[in-house]
């Protein structure tokens, strides 16, 4: 009997112990697409419109907006995105990063016509092959624009849509006191009040 109890308690010790390793073997690498992840280069583009960004300086906040010539909804949203731009010039830089096309010249005249008008920094992002997308679209799982991201403190701190920021939310950044919950608060509100 007392030998069994030992092979059982022998049995539960290795039991652990290979358990306890195979845990610390799977623990997932850290995502920076994921809120909180660490943000801290920019990937390689081409900037059609204001001063480039090649990294994420720590005590500033951007919002990097996805979108695309042929996507109607992100182009309804730019002028919201510049009216904010304007709102908290010289607090938060605005990125307005296109994404998902391959046609360069197609980019650099929409921007020429329309885009002129933006008060955002503008970049080409390229297709599937370049840094942008192998870089950032990619590992951020992204299947549709537009798409926000809000990075402060070289850290993802959401992932939205454009029209869900407002100045009550970009203020809250501004002033430290941003959190998901808040801001998905005041979008609920917002939406609720429409």
């Amino acid at each position: 009997m007392k030998k069994t109890k030992h092979i059982l308690t022998l049995i539960i010790v290795v039991f652990s112990i290979c358990i306890s390793t195979l845990s610390a073997q799977e623990k997932p690498e850290e995502n920076e697409y994921e809120i909180g992840g660490k943000m801290t280069i920019y990937p390689k583009v081409d900037w059609l419109k204001g001063t480039p960004v090649t990294e994420f300086k720590k005590d500033s906040i951007y919002i990097v907006d996805l979108w695309a010539t042929w996507c109607k909804p992100c182009i309804a949203l730019m002028p919201h995105l510049s009216r904010l731009s304007t709102q908290f010039k010289g607090k938060i830089d605005f990125i307005a990063q296109d994404v998902l096309e391959d046609n360069k010249e197609k980019v650099v005249a929409f921007m020429k016509k329309e885009g002129i008008n933006w008060d955002l920094k503008a970049a080409y992002g390229g297709d599937k092959n370049s840094d942008f997308h192998k870089n950032w679209v990619v590992p951020a799982g992204v299947f549709s624009i537009p798409q926000t991201f809000v990075i402060q403190n070289n850290k993802l701190v959401w992932q939205t849509y454009p029209s869900d920021l407002n100045e009550e939310i970009l203020q809250l950044l501004v002033d430290g006191k941003f959190t998901v919950e808040k801001a998905q608060a005041i979008v609920a509100k917002n939406k609720a009040a429409h």
